[in-house]
């Protein structure tokens, strides 16, 4: 296993056993969402706890059996890096998405509507900077018929996608440091419109890539 697999797992081992000695600690309801005031608007038991630290682990599990399971497994040989990278900060990420919710159980103020930002902002950041890495796969990545159908077309929408991964992570770390309502909304119009607007793209150049055939 490589070093990066087992610091994972170790992450996840201890993320999970201090969630077992935590959990007598916690009252019976535990908050699970919250609106963008950072309030609270949801609650499950507190054994759910539980769930959300072993999640990690099961995803780890999940993310190394992928590659074996996409028809195009061999192509994950070829943008390595850039998987290892996703996973890593996924992982990290949904091992601290549970302590978020236990230290806010406990009664501590948590600005859970500018952590929440900032950590998915810099997911996006991160994927970003190596999305133009991937190859064509079925599991990760812009998958829609035009960018699947030609390996040009992947690497041109993957290369601008890693440019619009960027601005949209740079977008919600910015929301998480202001954390107002409208720049809430100004986040989301900005991943709609990036995520839209990379459809349009992929599809503009498999046109291209038709006319030049």
């Amino acid at each position: 296993m490589k070093k990066q697999t087992i610091f994972l797992f170790i992450l996840c081992a201890l993320s999970f056993i201090g969630h077992l000695f935590v959990l007598p600690l916690l009252p019976d309801k535990i908050p699970i969402h919250w609106n963008i005031y950072g309030e609270a608007d949801n609650w499950t038991g507190k054994f759910s706890a539980l769930f959300l630290a072993l999640l990690p682990a099961l995803m780890l599990i999940l993310f190394h059996v992928i590659p074996r399971l996409d028809p195009r497994g061999k192509n994950y040989e070829k943008h390595q890096k850039a998987y290892e990278v996703f996973i890593t900060v996924m992982i990290v990420f949904l091992n601290i998405i549970p302590w978020i919710t236990i230290t806010a159980a406990l009664g501590y103020p948590v600005p859970v509507e500018r952590l929440v930002p900032i950590g998915c902002g810099i997911i996006l950041i991160a994927v970003g900077n190596y999305m133009p890495q991937l190859r064509t796969n079925y599991t990760m990545g812009i998958k829609n018929p035009w960018t699947l159908e030609s390996e040009w077309v992947w690497k041109k929408t993957h290369a601008m996608g890693g440019i619009v991964f960027c601005v949209m992570g740079f977008v919600m770390v910015l929301n998480g440091f202001l954390s107002t309502r409208w720049m809430a909304y100004i986040s989301l119009a900005v991943i709609l419109l990036g995520v839209l607007g990379l459809e349009i793209y992929s599809y503009l150049m498999f046109r291209k890539w038709k006319a030049n055939m």
